[in-house]
């Protein structure tokens, strides 16, 4: 049996993140932006991996700096964690909440509330549920990764154990799914399948330099093939195991071939969360703006550019409010 290599214990910087995360944060916005038309709607399948992907990516740089042992203490890692994360979520819950509210009130719309649905797990827009996940995770994982470097084939098992669990989970009675109360709904749909994204992240950094080390030339070829492959099979089977295989692939193009440094996808990556959390405000603007005008969105083109002026403007917002660290820390969660 093939040794396992060390795991890596000097910080990684990967310049393959700064180049996924802008185009996640894209897609992102694609699929909270295509429901205008047909076609952007049929497309939206290419962008399944979004969400799953930055969630590897968290948990790849986390495991680096827990398995890594640059971060100690649970007390400290929790309270960092809820700082970067629950703080920005209650802030961009509260903000969201006030606009679905005046909605709701503008265009005569039923407005509920459910505080603990909303406060510990979902926020007031479709994308907040992220932070909270996220966070719970990092709670959960910190235990484990405090120890896997000491035996990378049993924390290896352990990961592929959750990851097979997760799947059976996924697979089984989705029709059933719709109809459960929101807590299992939110369980099911969110937090098993963050799991899955999460081992994936975890995997790749436990398994860096075996990895690397077998590597070679055919590899090289062929992982950005099989990359391009399984992103268009999302395509044509819309589903998160594909996404999954995806992202499987992916990561290892990421980590041992994408050496492009450029200065502005580096600030795109810096605002990727920012972009994440504002989009919101701008698409559900813009969307009841021009219904207000009589000029509802419709369209392949209109629809596109909607997303594409979305992001833009989220980036912007992004952008300038990280130059205040207050603002940076407490809005944007950087």
């Amino acid at each position: 049996m093939a040794l396992l290599q060390p795991i890596v214990k000097d910080k990684l910087y990967v310049k393959g993140f700064d180049l996924i995360r802008p185009i996640a944060a894209f897609s992102v916005v694609w699929i909270h932006g295509c429901e205008t038309n047909l076609w952007t709607k049929k497309l939206n399948g290419l962008n399944e991996y979004a969400v799953p992907v930055f969630i590897a990516i968290s948990f790849f740089l986390f495991a680096s700096q827990v398995a890594g042992g640059r971060l100690q203490s649970f007390n400290e890692m929790a309270s960092a964690r809820f700082k970067r994360l629950m703080i920005p979520f209650f802030i961009w819950t509260l903000i969201y909440l006030g606009i679905r509210y005046a909605k709701s009130v503008y265009m005569k719309e039923p407005f509920e509330l459910s505080p603990v649905q909303m406060f510990l797990f979902k926020g007031s827009s479709y994308q907040l549920w992220y932070l909270p996940n996220l966070f719970y995770l990092f709670l959960i994982f910190f235990p484990f990764l405090k120890v896997a470097g000491q035996n990378v084939r049993k924390a290896n098992l352990t990961l592929m154990t959750v990851v097979i669990i997760a799947l059976v989970i996924i697979f089984s009675n989705n029709a059933g799914v719709q109809q459960a109360d929101w807590f299992t709904k939110h369980l099911r749909l969110y937090f098993v399948p963050s799991l899955v994204s999460a081992s994936i992240g975890m995997l790749y950094y436990l398994n860096y330099n075996t990895i690397k080390s077998r590597y070679d030339r055919t590899a090289q070829i062929l992982v950005p093939i099989l990359a391009g492959l399984l992103f268009i099979a999302q395509y044509f089977k819309p589903h998160l195991f594909v996404s999954f295989l995806f992202i499987g692939v992916l990561f290892a193009w990421v980590l041992y071939q994408v050496k492009v440094e450029n200065r502005f996808m580096k600030r795109l990556s810096d605002n990727s969360m920012g972009i994440y959390l504002v989009h919101g405000i701008f698409l559900e603007g813009i969307k009841t703006g021009l219904g207000i005008a009589k000029h509802p969105v419709s369209g392949f083109l209109p629809t596109v550019l909607v997303i594409i002026v979305a992001y833009l403007l989220s980036f912007a917002t992004s952008d300038i409010m990280s130059r205040n660290s207050t603002l940076r820390k407490y809005f944007m969660g950087n």
